[in-house]
């Protein structure tokens, strides 16, 4: 393998740090909202919500030259998995942060 293969591999290894970090911080943050929605009786997927962040996804996408398809799949996957934790947070009902493995009992939005 080349030197500058090895190279572009390890900034590539850097960068996915970077973005599992800042996946981390954003899960975070979704357990506190959750834990704000099962304090207010407030229900956990908000179909307009989840329409702002598609179309923020697919601005940003078209902003910085990207997948338009991609960046709203990927917006996709993260509400799923804030569905996921939410959910669990708000069945628990104490409004803790915290998560169970538990799916989501609604579908994410498409």
């Amino acid at each position: 393998m080349s030197d500058e293969l090895e190279v572009l591999r390890a900034e590539l290894d850097g960068i996915d740090e970077a973005l599992y970090a800042l996946v981390r911080d954003r899960m975070r943050c979704i357990e506190r909202v959750g834990a704000v929605k099962a304090r207010a009786g407030t229900p956990v997927f908000q179909p307009g919500r989840a329409a702002e962040v598609e179309r923020q996804a697919a601005a940003r996408a078209r902003e910085h030259g990207l997948d338009e398809g991609f960046l709203v799949r990927l917006a996709d996957l993260l509400m799923a998995e804030a569905i996921r934790v939410e959910e669990a947070i708000v069945a628990r009902g104490t409004g803790q942060a915290g998560v169970s493995n538990d799916g989501p009992a609604n579908s994410p939005p498409t």
